[in-house]
């Protein structure tokens, strides 16, 4: 007599997408004031971090607004105020889908 073992892969939790976003919104905050480049690289890395379809849009804002994925030596405030404009877009994106300012309300019933 055999016995058949059957496989099964199965995440043990699943990634808090929630928490990544948050810290690495703390960190474009940080740079924003601190480092142009460090900055213009963390909102691109920010799109990279998100679900498909905001990434998708936010790849396309990007071209939208006439900027290059990876060139930043010619960062200089104008260039800043349009990646302030790109991470306005995915963060309006972000809040469509719920991903941060949820509201929580509390249910009565009476």
């Amino acid at each position: 007599m055999t016995e058949e073992f059957f496989l099964e892969d199965a995440f043990k939790s699943q990634l808090d997408a929630e928490s990544l976003l948050l810290m690495h919104m703390n960190r474009i905050a940080m740079y924003r004031d601190t480092d142009m480049k460090r900055y213009c690289s963390a909102v691109e890395t920010l799109i990279l971090m998100c679900p498909r379809n905001i990434r998708d849009r936010g790849l396309d804002h990007m071209q939208e607004l006439n900027l290059l994925r990876g060139d930043y030596l010619s960062i200089n405030d104008s260039k800043r105020v349009v990646y302030d404009d790109l991470l306005i877009f995915i963060n309006e994106q972000l809040e469509k889908q719920r991903m941060i300012w949820k509201k929580r309300t509390i249910k009565t019933y009476e």
